[in-house]
């Protein structure tokens, strides 16, 4: 009899433990998910402790607001590019015959700073914009101060051009070492990244930029002169 009794209150320890175990990894779900729903997961604690029924339910929970996250995630996303490019300093439309001009070439579309934020913008969605950052900071090294030339071109070089650079463009061995030999002379200057740079605008322009000229960001600015030609 006292056998069953000590079995009877270690059985009813186990079971509050494990009831105690459950609420323990249910308010830890709770504080780590701010997108799940307190009165789903809280259900879970005045059910019976059926640890394999209730693993199953905050998985599915679990997997239930990862998916709502990650559609918040991407639609906060597009409304920050949209933004981005509407509260620019650089917001004013341009008229369609100005946006169609761009698909003259790269240089016409660069040479544009709405044009080139918009492209910046389709290649950010994309996650490829390092080439397009590359040959902005080449540009910006052309216009500094020949004091600070030395130190730009380095920079540059240990972003973008060195070997598993955090931003590493797409460079054959041969131009890199031709840009590390440039870089090293005593006086780098304005042509230091010039074959570098060649090669990664070739690139854009047979990818990126086309890809660019048929996206909805450059179409619904032209779109309206190719109504206006139609009906005309």
């Amino acid at each position: 009899m006292w056998n069953l009794m000590i079995q009877t209150h270690n059985d009813g320890n186990k079971h509050h433990n494990l009831l105690d175990d459950t609420k323990l990894a249910t308010r830890e779900l709770v504080e780590s998910l701010n997108s799940a729903s307190i009165s789903e997961i809280s259900e879970i604690q005045h059910k019976p402790a059926d640890i394999r029924d209730d693993n199953q339910q905050l998985n599915s929970i679990l997997f239930q607001n990862f998916k709502r996250s990650k559609m918040r995630i991407l639609n906060m996303k597009s409304g920050f590019l949209r933004r981005r490019i509407s509260e620019s300093p650089l917001s004013t439309r341009p008229q369609p015959e100005e946006a169609q001009k761009w698909s003259e070439s790269f240089a016409a579309l660069m040479a544009s700073k709405y044009g080139s934020s918009l492209y910046r913008a389709f290649l950010l969605r994309e996650f490829s914009n390092e080439n397009l950052e590359f040959w902005l900071a080449v540009e910006d090294y052309k216009n500094s101060k020949p004091q600070k030339m030395a130190a730009k071109a380095q920079q540059i070089y240990n972003d973008f051009v060195a070997a598993q650079a955090s931003k590493e463009v797409n460079l054959d061995a041969e131009t890199r070492l031709l840009t590390l030999t440039n870089i090293q002379s005593n006086n780098p200057d304005l042509h230091v990244f010039d074959r570098a740079q060649r090669r990664i605008q070739h690139m854009m322009e047979r990818d990126s930029y086309l890809r660019f000229l048929q996206s909805e960001l450059f179409l619904e600015l032209v779109r309206n002169e190719r109504c206006s030609a139609s009906t005309s």
